[in-house]
């Protein structure tokens, strides 16, 4: 039986997947329940807020894709 019910991190990662990161390019993001809720340059700084806004939920930390990454 295949269960049709999302874990967090499944939702995490297509929004991730399927958002228009562009405004973010080159930047450490944190995505949690469809929506960033932390991103910047240095990745320890955005952990920390990811934690505190995420009120322990789970996110995905993930680095938006800069102009010349090229995705096959």
């Amino acid at each position: 039986r295949v269960s049709m019910t999302k874990t967090i991190q499944e939702i995490n990662y297509q929004y991730y997947m399927d958002a228009d990161l562009s405004e973010f390019s080159g930047e450490w993001i944190a995505v949690c329940e469809d929506r960033i809720i932390a991103h910047g340059r240095n990745i320890k700084i955005v952990v920390e807020h990811a934690n505190h806004v995420s009120g322990g939920k789970k996110f995905l930390l993930a680095r938006a894709p800069s102009e010349e990454t090229m995705i096959f």
